[in-house]
């Protein structure tokens, strides 16, 4: 059963934060431009900065947390990224920002990887898919309260003082590790060889699982609101759709972690077949969706594919962990950052492709990528026990 412990509270609040940071830019976005007089395609580099940053610092935070131990990459981490939105809070030149987002990739990076390796600490001992399940809606809490809470800062206080207040959250982390004890930051955890690791077809697999699965929640985070629009809406019921998208993503993982930890769904390697028929579930409602022809189908379907696409990086997430039980943080890492390539290089093609057709039209390539995605989630998952000691 889940226990509350300190380090429970230490996971939640970094996960939390990551779940800001990988949003703080978007939201800040237009007073970015006004503050340096930026047009949006430097705008866009500088939301593209961040991600950049965190595929080395992934793997790098990976193999620190396996050799030093989680506690000081959390403290790092935590205290890093503090540093970095205070720096965002004061800079006035973009030579200035940049350096800031790159400090909050490096902080972020350190803050994902300690909290996703802590989890099954905090939530669910022995159960890694339930506890990345659980652990991860506290990613997503993140990335939503950020946004209204940027708005209601900017209603009462300046971009400095607004910023700040953001940067002393970031700070709860490091208060909450601060006052835990080191024996409860002790996992199974042990060194690995990061190039011997690399030479494991489950870490590329994961990766390009990862890869496939990132556009698939980005495009639809970033073009939701258009497709629903196009197909009649309002543009404020949109919004309450696009809510509803992340409601269910979120439940879904909720569930998910509860069905898990009841044993209703296993936590072995055949857990890993989740992911298929979640992955062939978002294709068939990401097709419906492509082919509505009133707005309320397409509505529904939203809500569908927010609800299979949840539990999927989640799953295989804890799938990994099962796999490697003593380099969880170097494994994460070097799945993370191959598969942060995908979001770095297919939404902007998705895009493009939008902007020249429509967004409903642009859900066939959508379509496309979760049936490879459902693919390779089968391979994985035959892979899993062939390369079982490796």
């Amino acid at each position: 059963m889940l226990g509350f412990q300190s380090i429970t509270a230490v996971t939640i609040s970094g996960a939390f934060v990551f779940g800001m940071l990988l949003v703080l830019l978007e939201s800040l976005r237009t007073m970015l431009a006004k503050r340096l007089n930026l047009s949006e395609t430097r705008l866009d580099w500088l939301v593209a900065a961040l991600n950049l940053t965190l595929i080395p610092m992934m793997p790098i935070s990976g193999i620190l947390c396996d050799d030093l131990g989680v506690k000081g990459v959390f403290l790092v981490g935590s205290l890093t990224t503090v540093l970095a939105v205070f720096a965002l809070a004061m800079s006035t030149t973009t030579v200035r920002t940049v350096g800031a987002i790159l400090l909050a990739g490096v902080g972020g990076a350190c803050l994902s990887t300690a909290s996703s390796v802590l989890m099954s600490k905090a939530f669910f001992p022995d159960n890694e898919p339930a506890s990345q399940n659980l652990g991860n809606v506290f990613f997503g809490l993140g990335a939503l309260v950020t946004p209204g809470l940027i708005i209601t800062l900017f209603r009462r206080l300046d971009y400095r003082r607004a910023v700040g207040v953001v940067a002393l959250l970031c700070l709860l982390p490091a208060f909450f590790a601060a006052f835990t004890e080191q024996s409860e930051f002790e996992t199974i955890g042990g060194a690995a060889e990061w190039t011997a690791m690399l030479r494991n077809p489950i870490i590329w697999l994961a990766g390009l699982v990862f890869l496939l699965y990132g556009p698939l929640e980005g495009m639809l985070s970033s073009w939701a609101t258009q497709y629903l629009t196009d197909r009649g809406f309002r543009a404020r019921a949109a919004v309450w759709f696009l809510s509803g998208f992340w409601f269910m993503f979120l439940a879904a993982r909720l569930v998910t972690a509860l069905l898990q930890e009841q044993g209703d769904l296993p936590k072995n390697y055949s857990g890993a077949w989740l992911n298929v028929g979640l992955a062939l579930a978002a294709a068939v409602f990401l097709g419906n969706m492509a082919g509505a022809r009133t707005g309320t189908s397409g509505a529904v379907g939203l809500l569908l594919v927010g609800a299979v696409l949840g539990p999927i990086f989640p799953t295989l997430v804890g799938m990994l962990f099962v796999h490697f039980p003593h380099a969880r943080g170097t494994a994460f890492g070097s799945m993370f950052a191959i598969g942060a390539v995908g979001n770095l290089v297919l939404p902007p093609l998705i895009g493009s492709y939008a902007r020249r057709r429509t967004v409903q039209r642009a859900l066939v390539i959508a379509m496309v990528i979760a049936l490879l995605l459902a693919l390779v989630a089968l391979i994985f998952c035959l892979c899993l026990p062939l390369f079982r000691d490796q």
